[in-house]
């Protein structure tokens, strides 16, 4: 798979574990990774959209393959890990982009509604993080790059579930990259603002239904790719001095430094 516009990042022959791959952000990392000789293998709930991007990817030359998973099971995210790690020999790199969006005005949000969100976003990167760090360790090391989102700093009034898991994220990351950085472990966050995707037209619909909300002015949306482009940038070794950061990557959006 040649890559497009594109650095040498040192990424070649490396094995990445995308989880929320079907997602747009998700599967804009998988396809930029493998542009850049990762094998990537690509994991969410979706089998058809997985199956799709992994075509995308193949048929471009690329090396992946699909872990059908329910992320909110600890027993199948070890499972899934093992896998991966007795196909490919290591695991190199990890990408959380998992979400369920949960919006709604606050007082109409369920205990159930907190439940899911929890489990779909901040327990799925427990999961995932504490599967792959003995294999990690094993190898001598790797990359974990988690992506949160910008309400994690900037509280968004429809979407208070999910900002608060991303706050977590953002928390929990940090202390990653501190434990277990002398194991050559790096950890790092991304956190987008609005990125073009149906999850940005869900909230934006919510927030206007909701009288405190703020309309944002920004000279574009962020895609995808630009997502992808800073995952791949933090995976790579040229960024090895990057440890426990949160990379906010909202445009320049949030009103504070």
């Amino acid at each position: 798979m040649t890559p497009t516009n594109l650095l040498d990042l040192k990424l070649s022959g490396q094995t990445a574990w995308v989880l929320g791959a079907s997602g747009a952000i998700g599967s804009a990392i998988a396809v930029i990774l493998a542009e850049l000789g990762v094998r990537v293998w690509l994991s969410g709930r979706n089998e058809t959209k997985l199956q799709e991007v992994c075509e995308r990817i193949t048929r471009a030359g690329g090396q992946a393959s699909v872990q059908v998973l329910d992320a909110t099971q600890s027993v199948a995210v070890d499972d899934a890990a093992n896998a991966i790690a007795r196909a490919a020999g290591r695991i190199d790199i990890l990408v959380n982009s998992t979400a369920l969006p949960t919006f709604g005005k606050f007082t109409e949000l369920t205990d159930a509604d907190w439940d899911r969100t929890f489990q779909s976003k901040l327990m799925v990167y427990v999961r995932t993080m504490r599967a792959v760090l003995p294999h990690m360790i094993e190898k001598g090391g790797g990359t974990i790059i988690n992506i949160s989102g910008k309400a994690g700093r900037l509280p968004s009034p429809a979407h208070l579930p999910g900002g608060s898991m991303n706050a977590a994220i953002n928390l929990l990351t940090k202390g990653i990259a501190d434990a277990y950085q002398h194991q050559g472990i790096r950890a790092n966050t991304i956190a987008p603002g609005p990125i073009a995707s149906e999850r940005l037209n869900a909230l934006t619909a919510q927030l206007a239904t909701i009288a405190t909300a703020k309309p944002e002015y920004m000279a574009r949306k962020g895609e995808p790719e630009d997502v992808a482009r800073a995952v791949a940038w933090l995976a790579s070794p040229l960024s090895d001095y990057m440890n426990g950061i949160v990379l906010p990557l909202d445009g320049g959006s949030i009103p504070t430094v």
